[in-house]
This record gives structure tokens, sequence and C-alpha cells, in this order.
């Protein structure tokens, strides 16, 4: 018999705006904290002044894809680092995910924090950061047309 549950899958969406406390930790929004979102998280510094979140299944394709590569391939080695690099976290009882100081320094992370999703994983930006490079509103259309759809 066919299995006619449709897959459903994580799509981080809207934004947020929450600030950390004394220990680092912040409140990820409810949303996101159901089904189908994942508890475990893998947060990971950017080029650009955030952090990025992605659900443990992102780095388990990742890991996939390093057993594809031989030990001396440079883009084994360029994954290999990803992980290294990458904070393993999951939701307290109160819904807060802890994120490193270091994690938080880098990324010029203060108090005031906006949580910013962005479909298969959510980033942390520094509130007046973000505020401060908000790009114009994009239609259904725009994103579409920018896609080749």
């Amino acid at each position: 018999m066919a299995n006619n549950t449709p897959d459903y899958r994580a799509s981080y969406t809207d934004s947020f705006t929450h600030a950390f406390d004394a220990k680092g930790r912040i409140t990820v929004p409810s949303d996101w904290r159901e089904l189908p979102f994942e508890n475990r998280l893998f947060i990971l510094r950017s080029a650009s002044p955030c952090l990025r979140v992605y659900p443990a299944s992102w780095l388990s394709r990742l890991q996939e894809r390093v057993a594809e590569f031989r030990a001396a391939d440079p883009q084994r080695a360029s994954l290999e680092a990803l992980a290294a690099s990458a904070q393993n976290t999951a939701f307290d009882q109160q819904g807060r995910i802890m994120v490193k100081e270091q994690f938080r320094r880098a990324a010029g992370l203060k108090k005031d924090a906006m949580l910013v999703g962005c479909s298969d994983h959510f980033q942390i930006w520094d509130k007046a950061a973000w505020e401060s490079r908000q790009p114009a509103p994009v239609t259904v259309e725009d994103a579409l047309r920018a896609m080749g759809l």
C-alpha cells in the first residue's frame, strides 16, 4: 500500500527578535521547534557577520559527501575542517540554544539579535547589523524569476 503522507520538510521562514541571556543562550521561535523541525542543530561561522544554524540532517548529508572522497582529497579536508569548527547544540526545556562566546564574538553578536529564516537553515544576526543591511522586501515573482522559474 502506498504511503499517502506528504513529505513535509522543515522550512525556516520569517524573522524574529530575541535576546541572548547572560549565559549566551537565545530562544529559538516555537515555530522552529515543532515537528518536522529537528532538535539537534549545528552552529557555523559565516563569511557574513552572522552565524548560520543548520539542522543535524544537513551535516549528515555533508558526511555522506565526505565518504566519497579519498583521505588526501582537498575537498575532504575542507569538509572535515567545517565539521571541526561547528558547534553542536540542542534545545533546552525553555526552547533555547547555547551559543559559545567565541562564536558570538566572531559574528559581532551583542545582546539583541535577529533570527532570520533562510529556508534550509536560519541565521543569527546582531539586531543593529541586520537592521542596517536589511534588503528590500522580495516578492514571490521576483524570487521565482531569479531562480529561472
